[in-house]
């Protein structure tokens, strides 16, 4: 199956998104001391048109609810400066906490897309990923931390999936995530929507809190373009964007 995608003349010049926790600075030490949480949610149209030659289960068959919506990436510590802590202990990740907290809640706001099946090799990969680097440095055990997280997952604004496969404006999903200073938005090339990151106030149990505005540090990852195009799967029919609407846009043709 062929399918389109858009791509404006002036993604070529834009910036890379950065992969890395919402800073330049980098890491300052291994201690669980630290001033606030990004929460960094992802979406998984994006990154799986990014990794289509990987073919990933999640990918080839996504939930109904991950077109459109934005899924959990990671709950990070923050430090005001910039810097943050990473890989604080040697406490490895417990598989276990999937069935504590449910593992059909894992499935719908934090999927590893990349595995096919619970039990498989690699499957907890992800998760455990974010627990060595990020969640031994929150100061909480892991059913806390992940599920933290999981109850702090930011709603995906409607429309976003009323924009599927199509552009919506920066200003208007800036605005419906709460307005300047709410959230950074991360796209691919400058253009394609591929994250969003939230502020959270840090309790003084260590537990993520309410949304706060972030500082000029996490800010500075936005880098999108006032217009942002939504990515459908690529497992999806091809859709909204015709040929016929090429304007200024240029196409890329997918082999499927």
């Amino acid at each position: 199956m062929a399918l389109y995608r858009r791509i404006p003349l002036i993604a070529f010049c834009a910036n890379a998104v950065s992969s890395q926790n919402p800073s330049s600075l980098g890491v300052r030490s291994k201690e669980s001391i630290f001033d606030f949480y990004v929460l960094a949610m992802s979406y998984q149209a994006e990154f799986c048109h990014k990794h289509r030659s990987d073919h990933f289960d999640g990918c080839l068959h996504p939930l109904e609810e991950w077109r459109g919506a934005l899924t959990i990436h990671g709950l990070w510590p923050q430090n005001s400066d910039g810097t943050w802590p990473a890989k604080c202990t040697d406490e490895p990740f417990d598989p276990t906490v999937l069935d504590d907290i449910g593992f059909e809640k894992f499935t719908r706001l934090w999927p590893n897309v990349k595995a096919e099946s619970r039990g498989e090799p690699g499957y907890t990969d992800f998760w455990a990923h974010e627990w060595t680097k990020h969640g031994t440095c929150s100061g909480l055990d892991q059913d806390r931390y992940f599920g933290g997280a999981l109850d702090r997952a930011v709603p995906t604004p409607s429309l976003v999936k009323e924009r599927y496969g199509a552009t919506i404006s920066k200003g208007d999903l800036v605005q419906a995530y709460g307005g300047a200073g709410s959230v950074a938005l991360v796209c691919e090339h400058g253009r394609y929507l591929s994250e969003a990151r939230f502020c959270l106030q840090r309790n003084s149990d260590n537990s993520a809190g309410e949304r706060m505005l972030c500082n000029r540090s996490v800010l500075d990852e936005d880098n999108c373009g006032e217009e942002i195009f939504v990515a459908n799967f690529d497992s999806d029919p091809f859709l909204k964007a015709s040929v016929t609407n090429i304007g200024s846009d240029l196409f890329e043709l997918v082999e499927d």
